[in-house]
């Protein structure tokens, strides 16, 4: 009885131990964007994908949001290595993640990985940037033209202040002629500010310098 009762541990055991490792190479099921956000997906594991429209650097990790089809969800990316902080992603780009879905704060999120992001439209890479991105290395962007997505702070008759979603980083930009009208942007308004990034020694900051504005309403497909 002793020998079949470890044999029948040790089979139990080895069932797991190949079920675990097939997991490991067998893909989540895909579930459209609109369907992650129920309740009888929490606590699976799954697999989506969006359109990048906001980002956001924590101390625990990223914080994406994701669109489609008329359905916005929250991506909750863990990063242990600081460096690892800004990832390569930006405004626009179409992404598949993978991750496990649970309950935050009475919303839905995805909590995913770094090496489970995979940029669907690299044909077609977008070069907007964050505000948070560019705000933990702003010298790696420094006498660069840049594009630069955010939300309309304080505005003043030439300069104006690009926040992020969260509204703990503020980029200044300056307008350096009155080519480009600012006067009618307001508070809260989701832009896409293109310019030169620069150090202004006598301040001690970095700035924008203005060359083009447009908004977000119409730039997402």
């Amino acid at each position: 009885m002793d020998n079949i009762g470890k044999a029948v541990i040790f089979f139990s055991l080895l069932g797991v131990c190949i079920l675990y490792s097939i997991s490991l190479f067998v893909e989540p099921p895909y579930v459209p964007l609109e369907e992650v956000a129920v309740r009888t997906h929490e606590g699976t594991f799954v697999r989506t994908k969006g359109v990048i429209t906001d980002f956001s650097v924590t101390k625990y990790g990223n914080m994406l949001t994701i669109k489609g089809n008329k359905t916005e969800l929250l991506i909750f990316v863990d990063s242990t290595d600081e460096r690892k902080e800004q990832l390569n992603l930006n405004y626009g780009d179409e992404i598949e993640v993978q991750g496990r879905v649970q309950l935050y704060r009475g919303r839905y999120e995805l909590v995913a990985a770094e090496n489970s992001i995979k940029k669907l439209s690299a044909e077609k890479e977008s070069t907007i940037s964050f505000v948070s991105q560019i705000a933990m290395h702003p010298e790696e962007y420094e006498g660069r033209r840049i594009s630069v997505v955010g939300y309309a702070e304080d505005v003043y008759k030439h300069v104006f202040y690009l926040g992020d979603e969260k509204g703990k980083y503020l980029m200044r930009v300056k307008v350096n002629n009155g080519s480009i009208p600012i006067s009618e942007l307001q508070k809260g308004d989701k832009i896409i500010a293109e310019g030169l990034f620069s150090y202004d020694p006598e301040n001690m900051r970095y700035e924008l310098n203005l060359i083009s504005l447009r908004r977000c309403d119409n730039f997402l497909i």
